[in-house]
């Protein structure tokens, strides 16, 4: 019988460490045909849960639909590497019972995405595949009022009603780049936006894959039109193993379970009844039209809508990717409406396990492109149900929030079977004992930080980030245009000046490969962003409030010191390896909240070449992304440096 995703990942036995390397290996390569919903690991006799109303203008019945496993892809041998072949391809997706099917641009039919499985350390290729057909199957609108947000916005529900057409979108051919998200490999296989393929080529892309075991994703990553893209369904997960991860005896098969979390809109046809189209719909804010963040009234979790999930009552292992475009995803269990506190256990961050299980007591908050694998112990929750809610910052949990586009706040129900819990699983104590934060000796001291400030919309309208330089400030009269001084807890004031903001300004930053660097990101805007830096990973050193009311926004210059107020606490899962972070607040933002955050990460590019760095919501990724060049140290400073007279 062929493996499926609900199987263990590897085989045991005797020669553990030989399976380890060769035995899922051998004769794998095409798609491993998976059951269409997870098997219940032996949850007999649940007695609580079931199908629950939602708003009556979402039209769709919660808890009805069993939560989906994708697919798996393993790899085949080839001796000293391992191959792969992914193709895109237009499909029609279930994503619910009570609607027709969505047309969507998906991996091998299917959203998200099969599940790529393998074991680090094996350099992998992969041909990705553009099998693509017709353009773009998802309807763009906006709307809007002149007069500013509106407290019960159009994105809460389905249907184009009240909208306009967002131009040059429908006609959209199916080109592609396909970005391995998280994988440490060399910009010519990182998925280069602007590279791309078009329906019968291939994308050729070579991965080291030697980095430790952790969850990565692969979507799109097609400039100026991932937003779309991705939301047509270009997306999936990327798994590796490794022998220390193996030996933790961790949850695995039925309990080992992915949750691939976005949100999606739907077209509805003349009597309102919702149609296999999906709608990608925005609110523009006043009279210059600022676009709000982007949030549809749907969660979708492995690609469907608010779905179930039969559990024993054991330890459970979740895999959780925010995928969404724009939104952030502040998850917490609750049973009975409480939460539960503690129930999540982090063990590992975007790029693989940490030191040891984190108990998260409030809310566990992913912002787009960000990864949290957790622990849930449902062992005290014999013959109840559970939810799994996306929850704002002072909002009573799993209550809505229309105003802030969460009209239906679950995101899953588990069900728990009524039975004897198992004693098999005890949490371990040590999780990675190769990890270790990055300490004072660490770090560098003989090089100035690398500054990055994001600011809010300006005279174009859109949000902007900022590369900057420390100057002298002799001679500047504040505000000035481009020009923002900051002082730290220890009064020092540093003057920086941007240096670029477009993505094709010059002035790129370049790092040295194998090097470390501190990069301090500063946002001066009322919105969160999630920082995404290409060929890198990085650990995040400290969290930090800012009064940013000394920004002069009219003149885009500081009149007074962006000053510190504080120190911030960082969370459970921004505490191991990283690849994405939240520069500013996770919550609602309240009235006189502090909006000002100075995130530090110690940044390391073990792989050469040119990248880009950006903000990962995809709304914000075709003008908020600079590129990025790592380059072999003598590469930097050899010839020395040459001044050619003029002839």
């Amino acid at each position: 019988m062929d493996p499926t995703a609900s199987e263990p990942f590897e085989p045991s036995g005797p020669n553990r460490r030989t399976l380890l390397r060769y035995g899922a290996l051998t004769g794998l390569g095409a798609l491993v045909t998976a059951t269409p919903f997870f098997r219940s690991d032996g949850a007999a006799a649940v007695t609580a849960g079931g199908p629950e109303p939602t708003a009556p203008e979402l039209k769709l019945t919660k808890f009805r639909d069993p939560l989906r496993v994708p697919p798996v892809l393993r790899p085949r041998d080839r001796g000293d590497h391992d191959e792969l072949t992914v193709r895109m391809r237009t499909a029609d997706v279930t994503v619910h019972s009570e609607m027709p099917p969505v047309t969507m641009w998906t991996y091998e039919g299917v959203y998200p995405g099969p599940t790529i499985k393998t074991v680090s350390g094996r350099p992998l290729r992969i041909v990705w595949e553009n099998r693509l057909t017709g353009d773009l199957p998802v309807t763009a609108v906006d709307f809007g009022s002149a007069t500013g947000r509106s407290p019960d916005p159009l994105s809460n529900y389905p249907g184009t009603a009240g909208t306009q057409v967002v131009p040059g979108v429908s006609d959209l051919a199916p080109w592609a780049a396909v970005h391995l998200h998280g994988m440490l490999t060399g910009g010519g296989n990182d998925g280069w936006m602007e590279n791309l393929t078009g329906p019968g080529d291939v994308q050729l892309s070579a991965y080291p894959n030697d980095q430790a075991a952790t969850t990565l994703w692969y979507h799109d990553h097609t400039h100026h039109v991932s937003r779309f893209s991705v939301y047509a369904g270009l997306a999936g997960m990327f798994l590796s193993r490794n022998e220390e991860e193996e030996a933790l005896d961790l949850p695995d098969g039925a309990r080992d379970v992915p949750l691939f979390l976005s949100d999606r809109n739907f077209d509805v046809d003349g009597s309102g009844a919702l149609v296999g189209r999906l709608v990608h719909k925005v609110e523009m804010v006043g009279p210059q039209r600022l676009m709000r963040t982007h949030a549809a009234p749907y969660t979708l979790v492995n690609g469907v809508v608010w779905p179930y999930l039969e559990v024993a009552p054991r330890w459970y292992r979740f895999r959780i990717v925010n995928a969404a475009n724009s939104r952030m995803y502040r998850l917490m269990l609750l049973s009975d409406g409480r939460p539960v506190p503690g129930a999540l256990r982090v063990i590992g961050t975007d790029q693989g396990l940490i030191d040891k299980p984190l108990a998260v007591e409030g809310a566990l908050n992913l912002s787009p492109g960000e990864r949290a694998d957790v622990l849930i112990d449902f062992s005290a929750f014999r013959g109840r149900a559970l939810k799994l809610v996306n929850t704002l910052e002072g909002l009573a949990p799993g209550a809505p929030d229309k105003s802030n586009d969460l009209l239906e706040p679950d995101v899953m129900q588990f069900r728990v079977a009524d039975r004897g819990p198992s004693k098999g699983f005890v949490l371990p104590e040590v999780l990675s004992p190769t990890f270790k934060r990055l300490a004072h000796h660490d770090l560098p001291h003989d090089a100035a930080p690398r500054w990055v400030v994001v600011v809010g919309p300006g005279s174009t309208n859109i949000p902007e980030l900022w590369e900057m330089e420390e100057v002298d400030p002799a001679g500047i009269t504040f505000p000035s245009p481009g020009t923002v001084q900051v002082q730290d807890a220890e009064g020092t004031v540093t003057t920086l000046r941007r240096t670029a903001m477009a993505y094709d300004d010059g002035r790129t930053f370049t790092a040295a490969l194998g090097s470390v660097e501190i990069w301090k990101y500063l946002n001066l805007a009322t919105s969160p962003h999630p920082m995404h830096i290409h060929l890198s990973h990085f650990q995040v050193l400290s969290r930090e409030n800012y009064d940013i009311t000394g920004f002069d926004r009219a003149t885009r210059g500081s009149a007074r010191p962006i000053a510190f107020k504080a120190a911030g606490v960082l969370e459970a899962h921004e505490l191991g390896e990283k690849d994405v972070i939240r520069v500013g607040t996770a919550g609602r933002l309240a009235p006189n909240a502090t909006v000002g955050e100075l995130v530090t990460v110690a940044v390391r590019f073990p792989v050469v070449g040119r990248g880009v760095h950006h903000c990962h919501m995809l709304e914000h990724e075709q003008h908020m992304v600079r590129p990025l060049v790592v380059s072999p140290a003598v590469h930097l400073h050899a010839g020395g440096n040459h001044t050619h007279a003029m002839p």
